[in-house]
């Protein structure tokens, strides 16, 4: 899928794993997507570990996994991306609870 502009759309739900509740994940996760072109939501799973459902141009959504990465890598573990048809979030990355 492109959006209008003709940039590869796409949509990835991201599994952060290690000790990554309660040291500020979710905030830095919206922090650094501000200046992207995503939309979705970041959330805290009940094994502890961090889901990121995020969408937009692959570029960016790539792009802030990588930042986010970097921001936390020492307390990320693991991170696992599964490619999904994308939704077409809207109203940039939120925090949901």
């Amino acid at each position: 899928m492109t959006n209008e502009s003709g940039q590869n759309v796409v949509r990835y739900l991201v599994r952060f794993s290690g000790h990554v509740q309660g040291v500020g994940f979710r905030a830095t996760t919206v922090g650094e997507a501000r200046h992207l072109a995503v939309h979705g939501f970041v959330r805290n799973e009940s094994d502890g570990s961090v889901e990121l459902d995020v969408d937009g141009p692959e570029s960016d959504v790539k792009e802030l996994i990588r930042r986010i990465q970097a921001a936390m890598k020492n307390f990320l573990d693991d991170t696992q991306i599964d490619v999904l048809p994308p939704r077409g979030h809207q109203g940039g990355l939120k925090i949901r609870f």
